[in-house]
């Protein structure tokens, strides 16, 4: 099978090493099609003309471009589909039936929620398909487990997922900042607050990942009666912090939804 990438960007490039490294497809297998040349100028990879060259030298299509985009891309290689074709988007925020009504309802179509993880090979991946993307969910988890960890979910779910897993990453990144600021604020030097916050959550995520023990458990394990955590802790109940995370998710979720329904 011929795989074709369009876009090159952040997630398109982290799909393409990740079925490279992994040996799912062979590198002359895999066409891409990136807009920007300089973002493919002097790199060893098999890349096609336009769209619609990329769509006539594949059988599993990956759009990987902005959802702006979106509408223009698809109206380009809308007259090179067929039904032997399967066409996987991870544009944000673009359903299943609007990607139908351009390229027509008899096209194999998934769809993927991806997250910037990818990159390091520990993204979240959800995908949803049509009718005639079905028999293909099981080729779709292959490729994409090489770069995270994959599951079926159903296309109503997208905006919440899109909220937690997908901008999870820029709430956690935006936590990590604030940790390094305070630690530079009390004198700690640039390099260490970087390395201590790096390491924090690496650590954290790796007990989470390795122990298999409920988050809550892991959380009491640190919690020593009338210790600084629970002094931490108990500023985070005063705040009702736990309504502030809902609502900074749930106001991602919302923006999924206007951008789903623009």
């Amino acid at each position: 099978m011929r795989i074709g990438i369009i876009g090159f960007g952040n997630m398109g490039s982290a799909i393409y090493e990740g079925i490279v490294e992994e040996k799912i497809f062979k590198k002359k297998d895999i066409f891409i099609y990136e807009i920007d040349k300089e973002k493919v100028k002097n790199l060893n990879l098999n890349i096609c003309e336009s769209n619609k060259d990329l769509v006539e030298k594949s059988q599993l299509i990956i759009i990987a471009v902005k959802p702006n985009d979106a509408k223009n891309v698809l109206e380009e290689i809308k007259s090179s589909l067929s039904p032997e074709k399967i066409l996987v988007s991870i544009m944000a925020g673009i359903k299943i039936k609007k990607i139908e009504k351009i390229v027509g309802k008899n096209i194999p179509v998934i769809r993927i929620m991806p997250n910037l993880n990818v990159k390091v090979k520990s993204g979240i991946i959800a995908y949803c398909s049509n009718k005639y993307g079905r028999r293909y969910e099981n080729l779709i988890e292959k490729i994409f487990s090489s770069v995270g960890m994959v599951f079926k979910l159903n296309e109503n779910k997208f905006d919440t997922i899109t909220a937690i897993s997908g901008s999870g990453p820029g709430f956690l990144f935006y936590i990590a900042e604030e940790f390094k600021k305070i630690c530079i604020e009390k004198g700690i030097s640039e390099k260490i607050s970087k390395d201590l916050v790096t390491y924090l959550f690496y650590g954290t995520g790796k007990m989470i990942f390795q122990t298999k023990k409920e988050i809550e458990e892991l959380k009491e394990q640190v919690c020593s009666p009338k210790g600084t955590t629970i002094a931490g802790l108990s500023v985070f109940e005063k705040v009702k912090f736990g309504n502030l995370l809902r609502k900074v998710v749930e106001a991602a979720e919302k923006r999924s939804k206007e951008i789903s329904e623009s």
